[in-house]
């Protein structure tokens, strides 16, 4: 956002700050609507009740916050808030998480952005650092792990940075590329929004309407947007340029890790950044060149929050460099811009040296180790069975079954244990075994591997049922879950010589 500032005597501005911060909270209001509608036409109503929760959760807090800020200081609370605005910041919090996060985690966020974050500072107008990054860069290092029960694991998957980064920041075989965007519905995927992410950051081409909307309002400054988002594009063709990608990488590049939002909504800070036109335009270089070099070289796929706060601690530095009337003063502007910009593209080409792409790793199949014989006779009788159905087909009886295994039995962790279901097919003409397999596997993952697998499975297929030595190898490492499989064999068995 921009306000302008004029030394005696004063003129009178066509936009007061209530009606920059009025239209500047509308702009973030349609980005938050897009993702709850978003998550609401995709996933359902669940995501979409929770994604308004995060965003009352974060209003309410900062309001009531701030009001008890005003009431402890005997201020008007209204009066206060007209000039405070808290909902601006709760609101550009909550639009940088995910929509898997608990409440009491936007809860805390919000608080910490409010306190920290610009109250201990002195209130609106005097903090030093952007108040929102501030609460989300304390809900990502405190809280980065917690998601809430309260919607599916569909939306916790990795992001497409996060990816990326597990791929070095580097895909040069067009394959490679195809399947890397193909998960996030490829390049105009990441560009309209069709994907899962942080709850305002998504949509690229929404956020940049809104962006214009709101630069042809004067809220924002054109120059910083366009400083920073030209700069960034620029480091990220040197590093397409240098490891032999293709234009796909510098538009991604943009379109991921809240990027966008940031540039229309966080850089464009007034408070926090650079007063003069040349400063704003060096930080936004400087976020770009941060974003970029903590994205490929740091070990973190976002970057974007961390860039913005680092460069808010370099305003007055920036402030005090490029002070001066700005006519007499423009070649001493113009060479720090060019030399600030000319060592971050020598500094992103330097690091092109030291990245290189990152084959997907690939978990090496693991095998049951098959120990001692057991016959179906000498199985122990724990835990229930229970058939499920019963059909046949022809010679082929298909039994369903379902049977305690390991998570019933032994697991102490299991908050809710299950039997596994198995489905059992003989044929009743050779009276041999056909087929078993699992339909449902309810005992530990690990458990998975020894027991789920054709190594184990597969020694049922052309068995004699009626044979009284018919006989297994039992999985090593998996007793209770081998038991559980062959019990449900006996059972599918007794229920065909039953016929």
């Amino acid at each position: 956002m921009k306000f302008t500032y004029h030394v005696s005597p004063n003129i009178r501005q066509p936009l007061s700050t209530q009606r920059i911060m009025l239209e500047l909270t509308l702009g973030i209001l349609v980005v938050l609507g897009y993702n709850v509608g978003y998550y609401y036409f995709n996933f359902g109503l669940d995501y979409a009740l929770h994604g308004a929760a995060m965003i009352a959760t974060a209003v309410v807090t900062s309001i009531v916050v701030e009001v008890a800020w005003a009431l402890f200081y005997k201020k008007n609370p209204l009066a206060y808030l007209k000039t405070s605005f808290p909902w601006v910041t709760a609101l550009l919090y909550v639009g940088m998480m995910g929509i898997n996060k608990p409440l009491y985690v936007i809860f805390l966020g919000s608080l910490v952005a409010i306190v920290f974050g610009k109250l201990v500072f002195g209130g609106f107008g005097q903090n030093v650092f952007n108040p929102a990054g501030v609460g989300r860069a304390f809900s990502v290092l405190t809280f980065g792990g917690f998601i809430t029960k309260s919607v599916s694991d569909v939306v916790t998957g990795a992001t497409p940075n996060a990816v990326m980064e597990k791929l070095g920041w580097v895909i040069t075989d067009p394959a490679a590329v195809s399947k890397y965007l193909t998960q996030f519905n490829g390049l105009s995927g990441l560009w309209t929004g069709n994907y899962v992410g942080a709850l305002g950051e998504t949509n690229t081409l929404l956020i940049l309407a809104v962006g214009v909307y709101l630069m042809l309002r004067k809220i924002i400054d054109w120059r910083v947007v366009m400083a920073f988002l030209v700069s960034l594009f620029g480091f990220a063709t040197v590093i397409m340029l240098a490891e032999g990608m293709d234009w796909w990488y510098p538009f991604f590049f943009l379109s991921t890790g809240g990027v966008m939002f940031g540039a229309i909504f966080m850089i464009t800070d007034p408070v926090t950044t650079p007063t003069s036109i040349p400063g704003r335009i060096i930080f936004a270089i400087g976020v770009a060149l941060l974003t970029t070099l903590i994205r490929v070289k740091g070990n973190l796929p976002e970057g974007m929050i961390r860039s913005i706060l680092f460069m808010n601690m370099m305003t007055p530095l920036i402030d005090r460099i490029m002070d001066g009337w700005p006519l007499k003063s423009f070649r001493k502007h113009l060479v720090a811009i060019s030399s600030v910009a000319l060592v971050g593209l020598l500094g992103v080409a330097l690091t092109t040296t030291a990245i290189a792409y990152i084959p997907p790793y690939v978990a090496p199949e693991e095998k049951p180790t098959l120990g001692d014989l057991i016959k179906f006779t000498e199985v122990t009788q724990a835990g229930q069975i229970s058939i499920v159905s019963s059909t046949q087909d022809g010679d082929v009886l298909t039994v369903i079954v379902k049977s305690d295994g390991y998570a019933v039995l032994e697991d102490e962790h299991s908050e809710d244990p299950q039997p596994n279901e198995i489905e059992i097919k003989l044929n009743t003409a050779t009276q041999t075994i056909v087929s078993v397999k699992f339909t449902d596997f309810n005992d530990s993952r690990i458990k998975k591997n020894f027991i789920d697998h054709p190594d184990f499975l597969g020694q049922f297929e052309g068995v004699s049922y009626v044979d009284p030595e018919a006989s297994v190898d039992v999985s090593v490492g998996a007793t209770y879950s081998t038991e559980s499989v062959i019990r449900a064999v006996v059972a599918a068995i007794d229920a065909a010589l039953a016929q």
